[in-house]
C-alpha cells in the first residue's frame, strides 16, 4: 500500500544559517533530504506535500507569533523560497503545496492544496479525507522545525487516523529534536520514529 509524504518548511528562512530564523543544523539535512526524495518508489509513495510557512508584513506585525519571532518567510523573497528542487522527485509522484499563515497546518479554515504541475486546487481537508478513501494510512513528515511545525503536522495526522513516519535524520528542531516530539506523540496515536 502506498505512503504519503509530507515536506514541512524546508525554506531558506529556515534552514540556511543565513536566514531570518535558521533552525540549528537544518543545513545538515538539504542534502540527504534531496537524496531521499528523489530515491522515493512512485509505487510505494501516492504524492508529496510541502508546505510553506508563509506571511505579510502588514499582517504579522500583528500576530501572536510575532511576539515570538521575528518576521520570516514573506512570501516573494528569497526566504520564503523553499531550498529543495521538486524536480529530484520521480515524476510519476504528484506533489503538492500548501501555504499555511501559522505554524499548524491543520488550524486555519480553508487553506488549499495546489499541484505544482498545475491543475485545480483542493480544500486541505478534502484532500486528507480522499487520500485515506484511497487506502493511505502512513504519512512520513520530514523537515523543520520538529517541536513546532513537524510536531502539529504529525499531531493533526495522528487525529485524522493516520499512522506516522518520523525520520531522525530528515528533520530538526529548535529547542526539541524529534526524538522527544516523538515520544510525546506516542501516546496519541501510531507514531514510529526511524
Amino acid at each position: 500500500m502506498a505512503g504519503f509524504v509530507i515536506v514541512v518548511d524546508m525554506q531558506h528562512d529556515f534552514v540556511m544559517a543565513s536566514g531570518a530564523l535558521p533552525v540549528p543544523d537544518a543545513e545538515a539535512i538539504v542534502a540527504p533530504m534531496a537524496e531521499w526524495l528523489a530515491a522515493l518508489d512512485p509505487a510505494e509513495t501516492a504524492g508529496v506535500l510541502m508546505t510553506f510557512d508563509t506571511h505579510v508584513a502588514s499582517i504579522y506585525d500583528g500576530s501572536a507569533e510575532a511576539a515570538q519571532f521575528p518576521i520570516h518567510c514573506e512570501r516573494g523573497t528569497e526566504g520564503w523560497e523553499t531550498v529543495l528542487d521538486p524536480g529530484v522527485i520521480d515524476p510519476a509522484i504528484p506533489v503538492y503545496a500548501l501555504e499555511k499563515g501559522v505554524f499548524d497546518m491543520w488550524e486555519e479554515p480553508g487553506l488549499r492544496i495546489r499541484p505544482l504541475a498545475g491543475g485545480a486546487e483542493v480544500d486541505r481537508d478534502h484532500f486528507f479525507e480522499r487520500l485515506a478513501a484511497s487506502g493511505v494510512t502512513m504519512v512520513t513528515v520530514v523537515g523543520v522545525a520538529a517541536d513546532y511545525c513537524v510536531r502539529w503536522a504529525a499531531d493533526g495526522l495522528i487525529a485524522r487516523g493516520f499512522a506516522v513516519e518520523l525520520p531522525a535524520a530528515l528533520t530538526r528542531g529548535i529547542a526539541q529534536g524529534i526524538e522527544a516530539v516523538a515520544g510525546d506523540l506516542r501516546a496519541k496515536g501510531a507514531v514510529a520514529l526511524v
